[in-house]
């Protein structure tokens, strides 16, 4: 006698975006016997917002998020949503910092933002995205993933660019 195969099934646990408003509420995306559920958070208790069959919906990963996208609407679910508002603090101390040539405060906020980032991180595996993705992918769902690294990369890969940029055409204008 065999066994049948097993559905993988993984929770993410974070917060729904809402885009019209900006505000979040807690969520839940389920993987579970072939079919990607979202659960909300209501004043009445735990609602299921959508279920559908994991080969209609498509995962989208980056750095702290996954997003589902079922016939054509997006679906947000941020890790930490508190981690953006962080975020948006640390830029305006940095920024505060290098007008006023306060360098020990933009070295603060600059630390501010990596354990930002980090904590962010945390938040995504602790809430399961890493196993999401895999038994979304492993029931049907397309899935596409671009963490930490690869944003670093293109982030550091544009101002090195900017960087040749300038000095091109400082050495150009200036040489002429």
């Amino acid at each position: 006698m065999t066994t049948p195969a097993q559905h993988p099934y993984a929770v993410f646990s974070g917060a729904l975006g809402d885009s019209a408003s900006g505000q979040y509420v807690p969520a839940r995306a389920e993987v579970s016997g072939g079919a990607v559920t979202l659960w909300v958070a209501s004043p009445s208790g735990w609602t299921r917002y959508f279920s559908v069959p994991a080969h209609e919906t498509v995962v989208k990963s980056a750095a702290q998020r996954i997003t589902l996208v079922v016939g054509g609407q997006s679906y947000p679910l941020l890790a930490d949503p508190s981690s953006v508002d962080r975020a948006i603090e640390f830029g305006a101390a940095g920024a505060v910092a290098g007008i006023i040539d306060a360098p020990k405060v933009a070295l603060s906020a600059d630390v501010g933002r990596s354990m930002n980032v980090a904590g962010a991180a945390r938040a995504f595996h602790i809430g399961g995205g890493p196993a999401f993705i895999a038994a979304a992918r492993q029931s049907g769902a397309k899935s596409s993933r671009l963490g930490y690294g690869p944003i670093l990369a293109i982030g550091c890969g544009a101002g090195l660019a900017i960087v040749i940029a300038v000095t091109a055409i400082t050495v150009l204008v200036l040489g002429g």
